[in-house]
């Protein structure tokens, strides 16, 4: 399954970073108004974690072996591995290196190293959820609610950010 979701994952952040502009551009899509949808759906996400209610990412043994493929992606890849906030960054680091002053040959040369750098991120990502079984054992169970609730409450800052940075960016 973690394999399957960072797959997943890294094959749609690879697809925005490098064809999200067209995508939008056909669809009359701004990255304002996907900055507010994308704070929205974290705000659901962040909600959910502050307050400890059960998401689609459990699941009980008798549960359907479709329900287990469906949570692989959605909410494990998408949004969680690869949300709103990672498609946007990705999108603007490659398609604006100028920003970062990076002009002329060094151009390509930027653009390869974020897709490497992007794919090592995303084999990072898997090897934790592989060997997460480690990580619960040092936690705990108490531990992991603590960690869930206060990454809840960062997620819903980062949220409220994004919708707060795409009115602005709308309006301005």
């Amino acid at each position: 399954m973690a394999k399957k979701a960072i797959g997943i994952a890294l094959l749609v952040q690879l697809l925005f970073v490098i064809f999200g502009n067209y995508i939008f551009g056909y669809l009359g899509i701004k990255m304002y108004s996907f900055s507010i949808a994308g704070g929205i759906l974290l705000a659901i996400v962040g909600v959910e974690m502050l307050f400890g209610h059960k998401t689609r990412t459990e699941y009980q043994e008798e549960d359907k072996a479709e329900e287990k493929e469906n949570i692989t992606i959605v909410p494990l890849a998408i949004p969680l591995h690869t949300g709103p906030a990672s498609i946007l960054t990705g999108m603007i680091l490659f398609n604006h290196p100028e920003r970062f002053g990076i002009i002329g040959k060094e151009f390509y040369f930027y653009k390869a190293l974020f897709i490497l750098s992007t794919i090592l991120v995303y084999l990072v990502s898997l090897l934790i959820l592989l060997r997460s079984d480690l990580i619960l054992k040092f936690l705990k169970p108490i531990g992991m609610k603590v960690i869930t609730r206060i990454i809840g409450l960062l997620i819903l800052a980062l949220s409220v950010q994004f919708v707060i940075n795409g009115i602005k960016e709308a309006l301005g």
